[in-house]
């Protein structure tokens, strides 16, 4: 635990409104926070996000007092953002470097099955730029998702946020309930939305998506099953729709043994999950990290934890990270890569997940990404 801390976080969409200002006493451990926020002596809420992977980011945590956020509206945009052309080529040469080292691995079925391979773009600009502005642009650009935002303790100035479309974990006393995703294909702009959904679900529900998808619901329910009394989840999955995508999910809601099971226990056992990093895990994490740049949050949980133990915590994917130090921002998307998979394919995936960010920035029309 630190002192009290000046930090801010958002999080907005159809089911929740939440905001912490002000002077917050700050974690960078999930269970320390969650064990205070249940004594109530600092507030009755803790919120933040989990890094994807914790060697290479801090969790950030603040606890407050629960605070409705206001409405957002799209605000007036004078930013002028310019992609760093250097940056984002070596970004793309960095990408397809390992899809050129584990696609031989998948189709030899050396035991590796998935791996989720990202890429990011950055953008820089100039004059002075109020972060809360970018998050409400955000908010109001897509308010069927969830929006997000976060301030990194161990670098103050650096934000994380974006528009999740994945309920990663919701617990209300002894029920959980979560709906993951995997299993993407880009949304067609030219075609009527019912006409696309079917293409799309043409082409999702095909051996190729279903297997990748297969690997996240039986990862989660193995790692629940042991903790639950009850675990339901269908046969299939259902069509989702997202901005600029359709995917793959199924939901999944159980029965605790123990509503008293922390929080961090859950979180734990389930992340990172094969939506954003692979199997078996250990080894796409290890491939990960060893050849892509550090994702810091991209691909980590964003969300809340009460003195109850609910909780509603969310992916933290479709975003972008702000440093305001440095006057510039960086754009990061993956995909689930698997032996059938083909580069052009993976590669216009991560294209419409980016166009998410780069619409909030003006580099993309709105019918893309609708």
């Amino acid at each position: 635990m630190s002192e009290p801390h000046s930090a801010r976080f958002r999080l907005s969409g159809p089911d929740c409104s939440l905001g912490l200002d002000g002077s917050l006493v700050c974690f960078t451990d999930l269970a320390e926070a969650e064990t205070a926020v249940r004594t109530g002596i600092f507030g009755d809420i803790v919120a933040g996000s989990v890094p994807f992977d914790p060697h290479t980011a801090s969790p950030s945590f603040y606890i407050g007092r629960r605070t409705p956020c206001t409405a957002p509206t799209e605000p007036a945009w004078t930013v002028d953002f310019q992609p760093d052309l250097d940056f984002n080529d070596a970004a793309i040469a960095e990408y397809l470097r390992l899809l050129d080292h584990v696609l031989p691995r998948l189709r030899a079925h050396s035991g590796l099955d998935k791996v989720v391979v990202a890429r990011s773009e950055r953008y820089s600009y100039t004059g002075p730029f109020d972060p809360e502005r970018m998050y409400d642009r955000i908010a109001a650009l897509y308010p069927g998702v969830h929006s997000y935002f976060v301030e990194h303790q161990d670098t103050p100035g650096v934000y994380t946020m974006g528009a999740s479309p994945e309920l990663f974990l919701r617990k209300r006393g002894d029920r959980i309930a979560m709906t993951p995703l995997a299993g993407t294909v880009p949304r067609d702009p030219g075609r009527p939305v019912a006409e696309d959904a079917e293409r799309a679900r043409a082409e999702l529900f095909t051996d190729k998506y279903l297997i990748e998808h297969r690997h996240l619901v039986d990862f989660m329910v193995e790692g629940l099953a042991p903790l639950c009394a009850e675990l339901e989840y269908p046969g299939e999955p259902e069509l989702v729709a997202a901005p600029g995508v359709w995917h793959l999910g199924t939901p999944i809601v159980g029965r605790l043994l123990d509503p008293r099971l922390p929080v961090a226990d859950l979180v734990a056992t389930l992340h990172p999950s094969p939506a954003v990093c692979g199997v078996p895990q250990a080894e796409a994490l290890r491939l990960i990290t060893e050849y892509e740049s550090a994702r810091n949050y991209y691909g980590g949980l964003v969300g809340w934890l009460d003195s109850a133990g609910d909780c509603q915590f969310y992916m933290a994917l479709r975003g972008l990270e702000l440093d305001t130090r440095a006057r510039h921002l960086t754009l990061r998307a993956g995909g689930g890569v698997v032996a059938d998979s083909q580069v052009d394919i993976e590669f216009a995936e991560t294209s419409a997940k980016l166009a998410t960010m780069r619409r909030v920035l003006g580099a993309a029309d709105e019918l893309a990404v609708r």
